[in-house]
Protein backbone atom coordinates (compact mmCIF):
# COMPACT_ATOMS: atom_id res chain seq x y z
CA UNK A 1 0.00 0.00 0.00
CA UNK A 2 1.37 3.63 -0.50
CA UNK A 3 1.52 4.75 2.62
CA UNK A 4 -0.46 7.59 3.73
CA UNK A 5 1.77 10.46 2.96
CA UNK A 6 1.73 9.44 -0.51
CA UNK A 7 -2.26 9.13 -0.88
CA UNK A 8 -2.31 12.46 0.69
CA UNK A 9 0.33 14.18 -1.53
CA UNK A 10 -1.21 12.70 -4.85
CA UNK A 11 -4.21 15.33 -4.15
CA UNK A 12 -2.48 18.28 -1.97
CA UNK A 13 0.60 18.51 -4.50
CA UNK A 14 -1.84 19.52 -7.20
CA UNK A 15 -4.66 21.06 -4.81
CA UNK A 16 -2.10 23.34 -3.53
CA UNK A 17 -1.88 24.31 -7.34
CA UNK A 18 -5.49 24.72 -8.09
CA UNK A 19 -6.26 26.37 -5.15
CA UNK A 20 -3.26 28.96 -5.70
CA UNK A 21 -4.72 29.61 -9.34
CA UNK A 22 -8.23 29.67 -8.53
CA UNK A 23 -10.39 32.92 -7.34
CA UNK A 24 -10.89 33.35 -3.30
CA UNK A 25 -14.09 31.93 -2.49
CA UNK A 26 -14.16 29.96 -5.22
CA UNK A 27 -16.43 27.09 -4.93
CA UNK A 28 -13.93 24.17 -5.66
CA UNK A 29 -11.45 25.23 -2.98
CA UNK A 30 -13.09 23.31 -0.32
CA UNK A 31 -13.18 20.21 -2.44
CA UNK A 32 -9.69 19.46 -2.07
CA UNK A 33 -9.88 18.73 1.20
CA UNK A 34 -12.62 16.06 1.06
CA UNK A 35 -10.49 14.48 -2.12
CA UNK A 36 -7.45 14.18 0.71
CA UNK A 37 -10.05 12.64 3.04
CA UNK A 38 -11.32 10.30 0.84
CA UNK A 39 -7.93 9.20 -0.58
CA UNK A 40 -6.97 8.20 3.25
CA UNK A 41 -10.58 6.46 3.88
CA UNK A 42 -9.93 3.25 2.52
CA UNK A 43 -7.03 2.61 4.57
CA UNK A 44 -8.03 4.43 7.64
CA UNK A 45 -11.59 2.70 7.66
CA UNK A 46 -9.89 -1.35 6.82
CA UNK A 47 -6.53 -1.36 8.37
CA UNK A 48 -6.53 1.17 10.96
CA UNK A 49 -9.11 -0.75 13.64
CA UNK A 50 -7.27 -4.13 12.86
CA UNK A 51 -4.22 -2.48 13.58
CA UNK A 52 -5.79 -1.03 16.75
CA UNK A 53 -6.98 -4.47 17.55
CA UNK A 54 -3.80 -5.89 17.91
CA UNK A 55 -2.14 -3.70 19.97
CA UNK A 56 -5.35 -3.27 22.21
CA UNK A 57 -6.15 -7.12 22.32
CA UNK A 58 -3.68 -8.53 24.65
CA UNK A 59 -4.00 -5.64 27.18
CA UNK A 60 -7.71 -5.30 27.11
CA UNK A 61 -9.58 -8.32 25.84
CA UNK A 62 -9.03 -10.87 22.65
CA UNK A 63 -11.13 -9.58 19.42
CA UNK A 64 -11.70 -12.54 16.63
CA UNK A 65 -9.72 -12.84 14.19
CA UNK A 66 -12.48 -12.41 11.41
CA UNK A 67 -13.23 -8.57 12.53
CA UNK A 68 -9.92 -7.44 11.16
CA UNK A 69 -9.70 -9.47 8.54
CA UNK A 70 -13.31 -8.53 7.67
CA UNK A 71 -13.20 -4.68 7.54
CA UNK A 72 -11.38 -5.44 4.22
CA UNK A 73 -14.20 -4.87 2.59
CA UNK A 74 -13.63 -1.17 3.34
CA UNK A 75 -10.77 -1.02 0.58
CA UNK A 76 -12.76 -2.86 -2.06
CA UNK A 77 -14.90 -0.92 -4.56
CA UNK A 78 -18.55 -2.01 -2.68
CA UNK A 79 -17.47 -0.80 0.99
CA UNK A 80 -15.63 2.54 -0.60
CA UNK A 81 -19.13 3.31 -1.93
CA UNK A 82 -20.79 2.26 1.36
CA UNK A 83 -18.51 4.34 3.40
CA UNK A 84 -19.02 7.48 0.76
CA UNK A 85 -22.46 7.22 0.85
CA UNK A 86 -22.34 7.25 4.51
CA UNK A 87 -20.82 10.17 4.64
CA UNK A 88 -22.16 12.20 2.19
CA UNK A 89 -25.42 11.71 4.35
CA UNK A 90 -23.97 14.14 6.95
CA UNK A 91 -23.46 17.22 4.49
CA UNK A 92 -26.11 19.38 3.65
CA UNK A 93 -28.66 18.49 0.90
CA UNK A 94 -27.30 21.09 -1.15
CA UNK A 95 -23.27 20.18 -0.33
CA UNK A 96 -24.37 16.16 -1.37
CA UNK A 97 -23.50 16.08 -4.82
CA UNK A 98 -20.30 18.10 -4.62
CA UNK A 99 -19.11 16.34 -1.71
CA UNK A 100 -20.12 12.58 -2.77
CA UNK A 101 -17.75 13.49 -6.54
CA UNK A 102 -14.84 14.75 -3.97
CA UNK A 103 -14.90 11.85 -1.87
CA UNK A 104 -15.12 9.40 -4.57
CA UNK A 105 -12.56 11.19 -6.76
CA UNK A 106 -10.38 10.92 -3.66
CA UNK A 107 -10.78 6.94 -3.20
CA UNK A 108 -10.50 6.36 -6.74
CA UNK A 109 -6.98 7.70 -6.69
CA UNK A 110 -6.43 5.65 -3.61
CA UNK A 111 -7.11 2.77 -5.82
CA UNK A 112 -5.47 3.51 -8.48
CA UNK A 113 -2.05 4.08 -6.77
CA UNK A 114 -2.98 0.55 -5.07
CA UNK A 115 -3.92 -0.98 -8.20
CA UNK A 116 -0.07 0.39 -9.49
CA UNK A 117 1.98 -1.84 -6.71
CA UNK A 118 3.19 -6.11 -7.05
CA UNK A 119 1.87 -7.57 -4.41
CA UNK A 120 3.53 -11.16 -5.61
CA UNK A 121 0.25 -12.33 -6.59
CA UNK A 122 -1.89 -10.77 -4.13
CA UNK A 123 -3.85 -7.74 -5.66
CA UNK A 124 -7.20 -6.19 -4.83
CA UNK A 125 -10.83 -7.74 -5.01
CA UNK A 126 -11.93 -5.36 -7.23
CA UNK A 127 -15.56 -7.04 -8.17
CA UNK A 128 -16.10 -8.49 -4.94
CA UNK A 129 -18.85 -9.75 -3.95
CA UNK A 130 -19.52 -10.51 -7.21
CA UNK A 131 -16.34 -12.08 -8.28
CA UNK A 132 -12.75 -13.54 -6.20
CA UNK A 133 -10.51 -12.39 -8.88
CA UNK A 134 -7.51 -10.37 -7.11
CA UNK A 135 -6.48 -7.55 -9.70
CA UNK A 136 -2.84 -5.80 -9.83
CA UNK A 137 -0.54 -3.96 -12.45
CA UNK A 138 2.81 -4.29 -10.63
CA UNK A 139 4.47 -1.29 -12.09
CA UNK A 140 5.90 -0.86 -7.92
CA UNK A 141 6.61 -2.85 -5.02
CA UNK A 142 4.44 -1.99 -2.78
CA UNK A 143 6.92 -1.04 -0.10
CA UNK A 144 8.65 1.48 -3.24
CA UNK A 145 6.78 4.55 -1.88
CA UNK A 146 8.36 4.68 1.44
CA UNK A 147 11.37 6.24 1.03
CA UNK A 148 10.06 8.79 -1.02
CA UNK A 149 7.77 9.61 2.02
CA UNK A 150 9.54 12.50 3.54
CA UNK A 151 10.56 14.16 0.01
CA UNK A 152 6.80 13.89 -0.43
CA UNK A 153 5.58 15.37 2.91
CA UNK A 154 8.07 18.43 3.02
CA UNK A 155 6.80 19.26 -0.48
CA UNK A 156 3.32 18.94 -0.16
CA UNK A 157 4.00 21.04 3.37
CA UNK A 158 6.12 23.62 1.34
CA UNK A 159 3.14 24.01 -1.29
CA UNK A 160 0.69 24.56 0.87
CA UNK A 161 2.42 27.15 2.94
CA UNK A 162 2.52 29.18 -0.24
CA UNK A 163 -0.77 29.02 -0.66
CA UNK A 164 -1.19 30.33 2.78
CA UNK A 165 1.39 33.20 2.70
CA UNK A 166 0.04 34.04 -0.96
CA UNK A 167 -3.75 34.23 0.57
CA UNK A 168 -2.50 36.23 3.82
CA UNK A 169 -0.25 38.26 1.48
CA UNK A 170 -3.71 39.50 -0.82
CA UNK A 171 -5.74 39.67 1.95
CA UNK A 172 -3.65 42.98 3.40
Amino acid sequence: MPDLVTHLSSVLLPGAALVALLPEGHRLRGTVALCALGTVLPDLTSRLPGLVLEVIAPVLFRAPAWVGTSLGVFHMPVGMLCVGIWLTALFVPEHRRRAAAALATGMTLHLALDLLQDHHGFGYVLFWPFSGHMVELGCVGSEASVPWAPLWALLTLLAWAGVLWRQGSTAR
